[in-house]
C-alpha cells in the first residue's frame, strides 16, 4: 500500500531512526536506555469504499511510542502526532487520541493512538 509507504517516509526519523513496522525487535533491550524511545506502527483495520468499478481501502494505522520517561513518551507522542497532521504529502484524520499507560513486560512508558489514512 503506497499510503503505508508514504506515512513510514514521514515517521522514520522520529525516536532517533527507531521507527519499525508491526514490532519492535528484540535485540531492542528495555535494559538499555539508548535503545529507547522507539516506535513502531501497524495497519490494525481500514474503511472500505464502494465505488462502481472496485472498492477503495483507506487503511487505518495505529502507533505505538515506547520511552523511558513519561516527559520523553508526551514529547515523542507531540512530535508525531505534529509531523504527521502537517503533512502535505499524505491525508491523514487522528481517529483514537493518545492512550498513556505503563508497558510492565518492557519496564517503559508507553503511547498509542491511530489515523485512518485517505487515497
Amino acid at each position: 500500500m503506497e499510503e503505508i509507504a508514504i506515512f513510514y517516509s514521514l515517521i522514520k526519523d522520529l525516536c532517533g531512526g527507531r521507527v519499525y513496522p508491526d514490532l519492535i525487535p528484540a535485540q531492542n533491550n528495555a535494559a538499555d536506555p539508548a535503545m529507547w524511545p522507539a516506535m513502531r506502527y501497524s495497519v490494525i483495520s481500514g474503511q472500505v469504499e464502494a465505488t462502481n468499478c472496485y472498492q477503495a481501502f483507506n487503511p487505518r494505522v495505529q502507533v505505538d511510542i515506547y520511552a523511558n520517561t513519561p516527559q520523553e513518551r508526551a514529547h515523542c507522542v507531540q512530535e508525531a502526532m505534529d509531523l504527521i497532521q502537517d503533512s502535505e504529502e499524505i491525508d491523514c484524520q487522528l481517529k483514537t487520541a493518545p492512550f498513556f499507560s505503563y508497558d510492565i513486560d518492557r519496564k517503559k512508558y508507553q503511547a498509542i493512538f491511530d489515523y485512518l489514512i485517505f487515497n
